[in-house]
């Protein structure tokens, strides 16, 4: 799971198309339309590769982009070709933004540097948990959950092994993504048989990390197993107070019978 470009991304807020105000937070009414338009500068070895990206999205699908790789308007869909037609001959319309670079990205990084953003390191936070976990872990299929969570920057790789062994086959993984604070999440799961004696490891590799972070869970009894197994041994206790008590009273009455 790897993600190799640092990405400053901004949003701008276009009109709505069927209303007389702009909407940037969203919108209230099911039969809205929005337009956006996306500025992004992807970094690779700081500003030694920088690329642009300008995207043209309506109702949450990219039209027609900009890649400063190509130099020119690519179109997604009818529409967006023929915008891409009209656009790319347009000389100055272009230069703008082939010179988007220079103007736009590298100021921007050298912005985030001065600010200490763009070589931030933040170490990951890791949590196992199992779904189902009222139920008994040897009784069927699950799922484990990697939480990885509190990471920065995004790029990361995770992976599961089960008694040693790395597991592949039956691993899915979100993408990472933003908690709002700078800091990124990601869920792995595994869906695995879970058998006694089994070890299950979340491994995390990141650049804030010297090694690699490992965090292992064993199986262990589900509440309701346990609550069981309490509910079980309280009632021998008690069986066994009731009858020795039983057992006293009966014991002095035969005394004071036999006395008589």
């Amino acid at each position: 799971l790897g993600f190799p470009e640092t990405l400053v991304s901004l949003l701008s807020c276009c009109s709505l198309l069927t209303s007389d105000f702009v909407l940037c937070n969203g919108s209230s009414d099911v039969n809205d339309f929005i337009e956006a338009i996306t500025s992004e500068c992807h970094y690779v070895n700081g500003t030694q590769q920088v690329r642009y990206l300008e995207r043209y999205i309506y109702n949450q699908e990219v039209y027609v982009y900009f890649d400063s790789d190509v130099r020119y308007f690519v179109g997604k869909d009818d529409y967006g070709r023929i915008n891409a037609d009209i656009w790319n001959k347009d000389k100055n319309f272009i230069e703008q933004r082939r010179t988007a670079m220079e103007i736009f990205c590298r100021p921007n990084y050298e912005l985030l540097t001065s600010m200490g953003i763009s070589g931030r390191k933040v170490q990951p936070s890791i949590k196992i948990s199992l779904m189902n976990q009222y139920e008994d872990s040897y009784s069927k299929q699950h799922m484990l959950i990697c939480n990885v969570f509190g990471f920065y920057p995004s790029e990361i790789e995770v992976k599961w092994y089960r008694n040693g062994q790395e597991e592949t086959e039956l691993v899915q993984s979100t993408t990472p993504y933003h908690n709002g604070d700078w800091s990124f999440q990601i869920l792995v799961m595994m869906e695995t048989e879970i058998q006694k004696g089994d070890t299950f490891t979340c491994e995390v590799h990141h650049s804030s990390l010297k090694d690699p972070h490992r965090v292992d869970w064993y199986p262990q009894s589900s509440d309701a197993a346990k609550n069981k197994m309490a509910v079980g041994i309280v009632g021998f206790v008690l069986g066994i107070v009731f009858i020795t008590v039983g057992l006293v009273i009966y014991m002095k009455e035969r005394k004071g019978i036999l006395a008589q």
